[in-house]
């Protein structure tokens, strides 16, 4: 066999093992589940991994204050000894603001499938969370070994037989890494495709490119699952996750009856919506498209749907749908099928919420009804 032809099949047969990674496809969203260690948090969304990310970090800054000093907000959760209470009081404070994570991941953990635990039997939410949560799952220290243990056999398919890889292997991927697409493959398995067929290993020495896709994938991987923490390449993953103590306390969220006036300027009509939080809403400024303000939390998305042609019969299907724990991804689906075919038929739209001097409703969206689409008249033959 040529060397023209070992090198390619080298680089394949590199892929085919990293493709049996258990976690396979890793998406970079996926890092809270290996931060705080449940597989419940897998498949967020952006908006959802943020708002944990943010609250999070608020309760590691109460819980864990030594570890927070002269450092970034990044670094104190991937820092947690016990990733446990500070869970518990992220989820104890966006249990109203995103009840289907909240039921979602709550009833993936074992103690709470099994009947184990009674809410009644604690006096604060919090210490409920944090025993039925227990000391994790093992998830991160299993995907840490699993990416040691396949960068390591993917070295020794690509002819790296010594005990640490040559340091112009690690260069040449960390210079990989460093590109622009890196950066923006939202999973692993993306990642593989791009080194392997999409030029993402050009310019690299042939000889050299099994060994640096596998070093490549490593980092990437090991970034997103902690092993160990890359802040550095994690927060070029996911942008949105820079951010610094003073920036952080600007998202603290607010108290829900403290008397903040939140603003939403509606697309249809351009009115600036203009409420007043307290026990009771207060509407200053309402337009006729105002329809709801909540989050991108699905059991939300169904209040803004529901005002739409959707029959009540339907509404209980969705219901059901919801109280059934092994439905919750169906109902998931559906909800925001609705919701994207409504926002792309023009009748339905997000607009942020806003409020002067905080960036506290930074997980609220007012949701707008707009027009109902054209209806074509009727040919008469």
């Amino acid at each position: 066999m040529s060397s023209e032809e070992k090198l390619p099949r080298q680089l394949a047969l590199v892929r085919g093992i990293l493709d049996g990674a258990f976690f396979s496809p890793l998406r970079s969203l996926d890092w809270p589940a290996f931060c705080f260690d449940q597989p419940g948090l897998l498949g967020l969304e952006e908006e959802e991994a943020f708002d944990l990310y943010v609250r999070g970090s608020l309760a590691a800054e109460t819980i864990y204050p030594e570890l927070c000093e002269g450092r970034e907000p990044l670094a104190w959760i991937w820092s947690m000894p016990e990733p446990g209470p500070v869970l518990a009081h992220a989820l104890a404070n966006l249990r109203s603001d995103r009840p289907f994570l909240f039921h979602r991941l709550i009833y993936s953990l074992a103690p709470v499938k099994q009947g184990e635990l009674s809410p009644e039997s604690f006096e604060l939410v919090e210490d409920y969370l944090a025993a039925a949560l227990g000391e994790g799952s093992g998830l991160r220290e299993a995907a840490a070994d699993e990416v040691a243990t396949l960068t390591r056999r993917a070295l020794m398919a690509a002819g790296q037989t010594g005990e640490e890889p040559d340091p112009l292997l690690a260069e040449a991927a960390a210079k990989v890494l460093a590109q622009a697409r890196a950066a923006e493959v939202m999973s692993d398995a993306e990642l593989l495709t791009w080194l392997t067929l999409g030029g993402g290993l050009e310019g690299v020495d042939p000889e050299m490119a099994p060994a640096v896709c596998a070093l490549a994938w490593s980092g990437w991987c090991g970034a997103v699952v902690g092993a160990p923490p890359d802040l550095a390449l994690l927060t070029r993953l996911r942008p949105s996750l820079v951010l610094s103590p003073s920036e952080l306390a600007l998202h603290t969220p607010q108290l829900a009856g403290a008397g903040q006036v939140i603003t939403a300027r509606c697309p249809y009509c351009q009115t600036d919506n203009t409420l007043v939080l307290g026990k009771e809403v207060a509407e200053r400024v309402r337009c006729p498209h105002l329809i709801y303000v909540g989050t991108s939390d699905e059991a939300h998305l169904l209040r803004a749907v529901q005002g739409f042609d959707l029959g009540q019969d339907f509404l209980n299907l969705l219901e059901s749908y919801y109280q059934s724990p092994s439905d919750f991804e169906l109902f998931a689906t559906i909800v925001d099928d609705l919701y994207e075919m409504l926002c792309s038929q023009g009748r339905l739209a997000a607009a942020p919420v806003s409020s002067e001097g905080t960036q506290g409703f930074y997980y609220l969206k007012a949701f707008f009804a707009g027009p109902a689409p054209e209806q074509e008249e009727e040919s008469v033959h």
